[in-house]
């Protein structure tokens, strides 16, 4: 089934959200973004971009998520002191019963969840046992997007880069180095151009509970 999506609402615009943001645009989407800095919130208005800033989803209008029918979750982990925790537990059994007409929801996260796979090609098949306390905060982020009720669909990225953020610059600035370990670790990236298209495209034919990897087919050591 084809669905239209008429208005998006990203939570948290980041890299991916300000990329996917200007996209949806030009298709002749309404898009509004929430974020918690001010700043954040001038740099988005620059570009164009519909914006509420709040402290959390929590105070986004009832009216704003009423009028949705397609949200994005694109926030990242919270750091409380040592910690990192997905806030999702908090808010979003808050908004998923004010999210009417919402026909479908994404949440970005990472193929970090899988934790180690000693080297095998690991696809969204493959069991999920991350050894880092980032990929079970995201592994737990991704069941409470799971159990909200809404068409839900799950998008673990591998390494994002693209135009503005790769590792040429870092080579030109000369700040950056590389980790090389014994025996190597193994890793895939994905351009950001990349997880728009894809995401654009699960938003014009969704499935509720879908699991997709997006990576690319080149898997490298770190140097």
């Amino acid at each position: 089934m084809k669905v239209s999506v008429h208005k998006l609402l990203i939570l948290g615009c980041g890299y991916v959200g300000l990329k996917l943001a200007k996209r949806c645009l030009c298709e002749g989407m309404d898009v509004v973004a929430v974020v918690r800095s001010r700043e954040r919130e001038l740099q988005l208005k620059a570009a164009g971009i519909a914006v509420v800033c709040v402290s959390s989803p929590e105070f986004v209008p009832v009216e704003l998520l009423a009028s949705c029918d397609a949200v994005l979750d694109s926030i990242p982990l919270e750091r409380k002191g040592l910690h990192v925790q997905a806030g999702q537990a908090e808010w979003l059994p808050l908004i998923a019963s004010k999210l009417h007409h919402v026909r479908w929801a994404g949440y970005l996260s990472t193929t970090g969840v899988y934790g180690d796979a000693a080297g095998a090609w690991v696809d969204e098949s493959h069991s999920c046992n991350p050894n880092s306390a980032r990929g079970k905060a995201r592994l737990q982020a991704e069941d409470h997007w799971l159990r909200s009720g809404l068409p839900a669909e799950i998008f673990r990225l591998a390494g994002i880069y693209g135009a503005e953020r790769n590792i040429l610059g870092r080579l030109r600035a000369g700040s950056y180095r590389t980790v090389v370990w014994n025996p190597p670790h193994w890793s895939n990236r994905i351009h950001v151009d990349d997880i728009v298209a894809a995401l654009i495209a699960a938003m014009r034919k969704p499935c509720s509970g879908r699991i997709v990897n997006l990576a690319d087919d080149e898997p490298l050591p770190h140097a």
